[in-house]
């Protein structure tokens, strides 16, 4: 049986412990949750008493070693990895105070506590209830940003090798401080992803370690107002709306590392959260009132949304180039507006830009990249509604990144001549094309293929090796029968000669022909 002093420090230690931890975070509820299942499991053993403080084991998934301070709460230590107050710790409270009270009771006292609580602080004047529009028993937006900056305060961007990690880490142990409410949860996510992407904007220095968590953090905020944005919002939600809306420019204010993600950012909220028409007008001229290229691609995406169509066609045609990876934004926004257009009028004038601008890129494989994200927006099944004209002279000014995208569309539109020759400027020999679609042109163009049949015969030939030329003259007889089908033997009597006198001295090339019965034949 415990002395009374023992007892005294135990109910001591529980009050606190029921004052610190919220039965209304789903983070709380489940640590508590967890440490009675411990506890019930008996894993908890070697249980010593002192004056100040407890200790024992608790044989969890890895055993642990843990330690309870009874004068100082904050000074309980675990040999788990977790930084706060953890299972291991409730486990052993548990333990310890099952002698004096049995944790369904205390489970009952903890949430009561926290009822009467609300109730006082909730305590009004008849006057006051009439005034009060809505009650929003959260913090506030002012509360949560400082909540995201004080788990952030101590970021040190010169740890390189850890910072990414300790960042997801950091952000992870905010999102368990989430309002329980469901619909809470997703607003709540919103400030913590923001905050934390300006925090870590304002002290990346360039460190590319943080692209990743950079990345995250732009996941975050996309799926956190598609969860706003699913059901309606309770009134409750426009102190922090507008909070966002005020505050929100600050992603764009500052020229910093990741700005271009910011921006992204900041765009998506005013795309998916903030649809009021007033609203997005006051924005606009908010951004108008500003200089630089930040504020001039946030200016058009706004301008899009009011649909001020010539203002924005006029600005797209002196866009400064370093706004082509916004393009991709601004066509798939207007691409899945129904009906569709003002995307048949924008894209003239975007692909024009994009082709102009991508020119301005020094490095070969950004080019490529930008130029598969345009045409994986403007696919085949897309394009095939538009002037093949201005399609088609798109995937020239674009070579020779647009080859994959540019052959597709010769073959879907059955432009085989045009195919061929694209392969032969290419360097493409009948090894980079699949059986099937060699059949079905040889089926419908036979002569179209001529063109590929002689670059890759010559490039065989010009292996200078035995197996080589044997494979020259598979191609050559293939090559013959093409002439056959058109009925121009003689066209091809023509080139076989031209080409034996050419390889003259290639002596087994000419041996491998006789053994294809080509110069029987010939002769």
């Amino acid at each position: 049986m415990y002395t009374e002093q023992l007892q005294e420090q135990i109910k001591s230690y529980s009050k606190e412990l029921q004052s610190v931890l919220n039965p209304r975070t789903d983070y709380h509820q489940k640590l508590v949750q967890k440490g009675i299942f411990l506890y019930r499991q008996q894993l908890v053993s070697g249980i010593k008493y002192s004056e100040q403080k407890i200790e024992a084991r608790v044989r969890d998934v890895t055993p642990v070693r843990v330690e309870i301070t009874f004068n100082e709460l904050t000074n309980s230590e675990c040999t788990c990895p977790a930084t706060e107050i953890c299972r291991h710790q409730i486990a052993l409270f548990f333990a310890v105070l099952n002698p004096l009270q049995n944790s369904f009771v205390w489970m009952q006292e903890w949430k009561q506590h926290w009822s009467v609580n609300d109730i006082l602080s909730n305590l009004q004047r008849g006057s006051d209830l009439m005034k009060q529009t809505a009650q929003n028993t959260q913090d506030g937006p002012e509360n949560w940003i400082a909540r995201v900056q004080d788990a952030f305060y101590d970021i040190d961007t010169k740890q390189s090798f850890a910072i990414n990690d300790w960042a997801r880490r950091t952000y992870m142990r905010l999102l368990r401080f989430a309002p329980m409410e469901r619909e809470w949860k997703p607003l709540f996510q919103l400030f913590s992803s923001y905050q934390s992407l300006l925090i870590v904007g304002e002290h990346a220095n360039n460190n590319q370690v943080l692209d990743s968590f950079v990345q995250y953090m732009l996941e975050e905020i996309d799926e956190a107002l598609r969860g706003i944005t699913a059901t309606a919002s309770p009134f409750a939600f426009d102190e922090y709306f507008q909070y966002m809306r005020t505050h929100s420019i600050q992603l764009i204010q500052v020229d910093r590392p990741f700005s271009n993600e910011m921006l992204e950012a900041y765009l998506n909220i005013w795309t998916i959260l903030f649809k009021n028409r007033r609203e997005r007008e006051t924005e606009f001229h908010r951004l108008s009132e500003q200089d630089g290229l930040h504020y001039t691609i946030a200016t058009i995406h706004l301008a899009l949304l009011l649909e001020k169509n010539d203002w924005v066609l006029r600005e797209i045609q002196e866009m400064d180039p370093g706004a082509i990876h916004f393009v991709f934004m601004w066509l798939k926004l207007l691409k899945d507006e129904r009906p569709n257009k003002r995307f048949l009028q924008f894209l003239p004038v975007f692909l024009t830009y994009f082709s102009q601008s991508i020119h301005q890129i020094s490095d070969v494989y950004e080019q490529s990249y930008l130029t598969r994200r345009l045409f994986n927006i403007l696919d085949s099944e897309t394009a095939a509604g538009f002037d093949h004209h201005l399609i088609e002279k798109t995937y020239l000014q674009l070579l020779p990144h647009s080859r994959f995208q540019y052959l597709t569309y010769l073959l879907e539109k059955e432009d085989y001549r045009k195919w061929v020759e694209l392969q032969t400027l290419i360097g493409n020999t009948l090894d980079f094309v699949d059986r099937p679609t060699i059949t079905s042109i040889t089926k419908k163009d036979p002569g179209a293929l001529k063109p590929l049949y002689f670059n890759t015969v010559d490039q065989l030939i010009a292996a200078r090796s035995r197996d080589s030329y044997k494979l020259a003259v598979r191609q050559l007889k293939k090559l013959k029968q093409l002439y056959k089908k058109e009925k121009r033997l003689p066209d091809w009597d023509i080139y076989f000669e031209k080409l034996l006198t050419r390889t003259k001295r290639l002596r087994a090339f000419h041996e491998e022909c006789r053994k294809g019965k080509l110069i029987d034949d010939q002769a």
